[in-house]
């Protein structure tokens, strides 16, 4: 296991609350309410990458246009764009969001030293999200709740294929014995890794998250959920625009 994942792994008591983020430096980079679906990814933008840059974001419908698009540094207003798609259940309630962040070193790049980061884990924002949800919930039928830390989506067989990866069906949530685990999936192509020099902007300088949802959060804390939600679908590997792929290493 990555020794800095272990690190920062998380094991809350319910009745208790996490540490907040260290590197923040300002309240405006806490969570003080519990985010709305609506503009889930904003609040992830700023909690995930420590920034208060403005940025636009796009929520999609249809889940092929999410796949095709980025998360842009100069969007049609001139600020950063990033894109959000929600999961639901068959009932229609929200379980999970994918969100497509702008990465904190090209942040940095454009509005300067200290516009943001350093980069977290995905699963701060989850962490956030549970400080706050698990002060009103009701009768909690885990004793512990798990972060797992290993969210790192990596192809040692093809390490251009991240974007396909992060794409696919995975499980958010399970139980092993009384502890609920809460798992993500996020990945981070720096806009300076020379790796991508030559891929196109729009695959550059991006962080990719997959966060469970507050509701969902809280029904499974309070029994009204089973553990086992799985979100994300899966694209072909060619998929046009589904993320940095072999033609980001070879270009």
């Amino acid at each position: 296991m990555n020794v800095d994942l272990e690190a920062r792994i998380a094991i809350a008591a319910i009745t208790g609350l996490l540490t907040a983020c260290s590197g923040a430096s300002s309240d405006s980079l806490f969570l003080n309410e519990v985010p709305i679906a609506d503009t889930y990814c904003l609040d992830a933008q700023r909690i995930v990458t420590k920034t208060t840059v403005p940025v636009d974001l796009v929520v999609h419908n249809d889940y092929t246009a999410f796949v095709k698009s980025k998360a842009i540094i100069d969007g049609p207003a001139g600020r950063p764009e990033i894109q959000q798609f929600n999961w639901y259940n068959d009932a229609g309630d929200v379980l999970g969001f994918s969100c497509k962040l702008k990465n904190a070193d090209h942040l940095n790049l454009v509005y300067g030293e200290n516009s943001a980061g350093p980069d977290g884990l995905c699963q701060e924002m989850n962490q956030a999200v549970f400080e706050l949800v698990a002060k009103t919930a009701a009768d909690p039928v885990f004793s512990r709740v798990i972060f797992d830390p290993s969210e790192t989506v990596s192809n040692a067989a093809n390490p251009g294929m991240t974007g396909p990866d992060w794409l696919a069906e995975y499980t958010m949530d399970y139980q092993v014995g009384g502890q609920l685990h809460v798992k993500t999936k996020g990945f981070i192509v720096e806009f300076t890794d020379e790796r991508y020099a030559k891929a196109p902007e729009r695959f550059r300088g991006v962080h990719y998250c997959h966060l469970i949802a507050p509701d969902h959060l809280t029904a499974l804390l309070e029994g009204r959920a089973e553990p086992g939600t799985r979100i994300g679908q899966s694209v072909p590997a060619d998929f046009p625009n589904s993320g940095p792929g072999p033609e980001a290493l070879s270009q």
